[in-house]
């Protein structure tokens, strides 16, 4: 569940609002007017964050780089059809 404040919370008990960002993992959401203002994390959280964000990134990226690859050598015929890998496994 996320942590929510007002800003007028932050402004009068940036002490509280301190002491719940640095004991909990979670981000605490600053509202004004009733909308999401500014998202306050602690520092080891956010890094944590941010390493898998690139973890995920770098994977995706990989991935895609794969399958392009995939699909540009099925583009050029470069493809053994299924009936032949299978015999090759000795399943047919």
């Amino acid at each position: 569940m996320p942590i929510i404040r007002t800003a007028s919370d932050l402004q009068r008990n940036i002490s509280e609002i301190y002491e719940l960002v640095e004991n909990s993992p979670e981000p605490v959401y600053i509202t004004r007017n009733g909308r999401a203002d500014l998202v306050i994390m602690d520092a080891r959280a956010y890094e944590v964050h941010e390493r898998l964000r690139r973890e995920v990134y770098d994977y995706e990226k990989a991935l895609k780089e794969r399958l392009m690859a995939a699909y540009e050598e099925a583009q050029a015929g470069k493809v053994t059809p299924l009936h032949d890998i299978r015999r090759e496994m000795g399943l047919e």
